[in-house]
């Protein structure tokens, strides 16, 4: 259904880009799966290269406040390296943002962010058995 969605999204202009290098800058990969079919489009076709840059850090942790992924199985930098990522979703080349340069954009000082979806290092300790969906523990995650 998410891969149907994207390709309803985004109308490429294959004149526009048969035999040229893409540069794609994305807000962050989670799953993997938009970006996977974004770029087999690409290159069916005809875009000779495509490099993807990312503007944060890989996510490799859940986010427990709310952000809509729960789990690391959901998560394909929590099981994956950056080459494995680049190579699954088809790219020639993948960057992230480091989470130096990350504060840096942000001119906050590093102990006032959350970083706890990158690093695991979560500002309020994390009860495993809590779900975020619902107020009671859940003893099966």
């Amino acid at each position: 259904m998410r891969d149907f969605g994207v390709k309803v999204k985004l109308n490429y202009v294959r004149d526009l880009l048969k035999d040229k290098r893409v540069l794609i800058i994305e807000d962050s990969i989670i799953r993997g799966t938009t970006a996977r079919t974004r770029i087999k489009t690409l290159r069916k076709i005809g875009a000779r290269e495509v490099h993807l840059f990312v503007s944060c850090p890989p996510h490799r942790f859940p986010c427990h406040y709310g952000i809509d992924f729960s789990t690391r199985g959901e998560l394909i930098a929590a099981s994956k390296t950056v080459e494995e990522i680049r190579d699954f979703i088809g790219l020639d080349s993948l960057g992230y943002l480091s989470m130096e340069n990350l504060v840096k954009a942000t001119h906050i000082p590093r102990n006032d962010l959350c970083f706890a979806c990158f690093d695991g290092n979560y500002p309020v300790p994390i009860d495993q058995f809590f779900h975020k969906f619902c107020m009671e523990r859940d003893p099966s995650t």
